[in-house]
């Protein structure tokens, strides 16, 4: 393209804005797809974990941190409660931290979670990552289950 006519540059940026428009537009719709959109209500309580434990999980250590749990979601299967810090996971190649916490089933078997609760609560992908299966929190069963006291809200 000749940039000399000042014409069709002129046609050329005038185009620009709306190229622009577009793209932000369409980058707004797929990052929306990825935040949740509103947390379903519970009516289980904060709970509160003293000290930092570790709990042996499938050939892994996971360790929770100290603090406030609060409850991420009601599932027809138990509750998850999301930790005040990365759960850390060692033992493993990658290790390291990640968004999770554990959860309480119904029957009180104590699990570990990583991903995102709300694939499992809803039976249907909250995100784009759950929609392939990528999002799913991970249940690591573990034994004894944590020393945890309810806080009042």
């Amino acid at each position: 393209m000749n940039f000399d006519d000042a014409e069709a540059q002129n046609v050329l940026l005038a185009g620009m804005p709306a190229m622009k428009t577009s793209l932000l537009l369409a980058a707004a719709v797929v990052l929306n797809a990825c935040v949740p959109l509103s947390p379903p209500a519970t009516d289980a309580k904060p709970l509160s974990l003293a000290q930092q434990e570790t709990r042996e999980c499938q050939r892994a250590r996971v360790v929770f941190p100290a603090g406030v749990y609060t409850p991420e979601i009601k599932s027809e299967r138990g509750t998850y409660y999301v930790a005040p810090t990365p759960v850390r996971v060692e033992g493993v190649l990658l290790g390291g931290g990640d968004r999770g916490g554990f959860f309480i089933a119904n029957d009180g078997r104590h699990a570990a979670w990583f991903g995102d609760a709300r694939d499992d609560a809803d039976d249907r992908a909250g995100t784009l990552l759950g929609a392939i299966g990528a999002g799913a929190p991970k249940l690591w069963v573990f034994s004894p289950a944590l020393p945890l006291t309810p806080v009042a809200r």
